[in-house]
């Protein structure tokens, strides 16, 4: 149970780090900031129109105790917030639940899905799939917001607009592809509907955001520090198509909701 919390918080760090819907300029950017703000707004729209993406992500927060988590997989927004990734038993502590190694995840209508071996004892006998409502995790507003727009690993780029500090660090090469390399600041306080995605996670400072542009002006990687204790790290290995995330069989899930609320009421996760 606990460990399944562990991979809830981890995603929705994810969602939330997606969700960047800041308010107006605070600093006047001269031209050369304007021409690279307008870089970033167009590769933000390029990356928004593919509808779906495979990542490799690596997330430090609280939940994963300041070690790095990594999540590959796939992201689709064309067709309704949804996702499938793998991650690393080994990480997660939870060997002992995942033959292959892998913990298998999916957020598709609403609710998160934990593929794990199939149980031969419990109330969750015979089940090889976990739920959890997204609402019983970050609350109603939090699980409206990720399965909105603020829901997709690109919505972020959209926030860069309204930036300060825009810089460019210079040309890197980035997973075998030439890119250019911008960084700018976010304010905490300006991410609107994200904060709702995040829920009990104190959020200060700014989000420093590094973002990888390559030649057809689409996003290669996009780094992000909040505060001393959260990072995202996201590849973009590819975009396109609006693919479908599938929810598992019924008979084959056990639906952990309540359980979830019990053990976590007053903080008892």
């Amino acid at each position: 149970m606990k460990k399944t919390f562990g991979i809830a918080v981890a995603v929705l760090v994810m969602a939330g780090t997606a969700g960047c819907s800041a308010g107006a300029v605070t600093q006047k950017a001269g031209e050369s900031a304007q021409t690279m703000l307008a870089a970033l707004a167009s590769a933000s729209d390029e990356a928004s129109k593919a509808g779906s993406a495979d990542i490799s992500m690596t997330v430090t927060t609280p939940a994963t105790g300041g070690k790095p988590l990594t999540v590959k997989g796939l992201y689709s927004w064309g067709n309704g917030r949804a996702m499938e990734t793998e991650i690393p038993a080994k990480d997660l502590k939870m060997g002992n639940m995942a033959a292959d190694g892998t913990i298998t995840t999916r957020m598709v209508g609403g609710a998160y899905y934990y593929e794990v071996e199939r149980m031969t004892s419990g109330p969750f006998k015979g089940k090889s799939w976990l739920k959890i409502e997204a609402s019983a995790v970050m609350g109603e507003k939090g699980a409206a917001a990720m399965a909105g727009v603020q829901g997709d690993p690109t919505a972020s780029l959209k926030g860069l607009k309204y930036a300060k500090d825009v810089t460019k660090v210079g040309s890197e090469t980035v997973n075998g592809t030439s890119t250019v390399h911008y960084r700018a600041a976010i304010p905490t306080d300006k991410m609107g509907a994200a904060a709702d995605i995040y829920g009990s996670i104190p959020l200060t400072g700014d989000v420093v955001t590094d973002i990888w542009v390559d030649a057809k002006g689409v996003p290669t990687r996009l780094n992000q520090a909040i505060g001393t204790t959260i990072t995202v790290s996201v590849d973009f290995l590819s975009f396109g198509g609006n693919r479908t995330v599938e929810v598992p069989p019924a008979a084959d899930t056990g639906d952990m909701t309540e359980l979830y609320k019990q053990r976590t009421k007053g903080g008892a996760a």
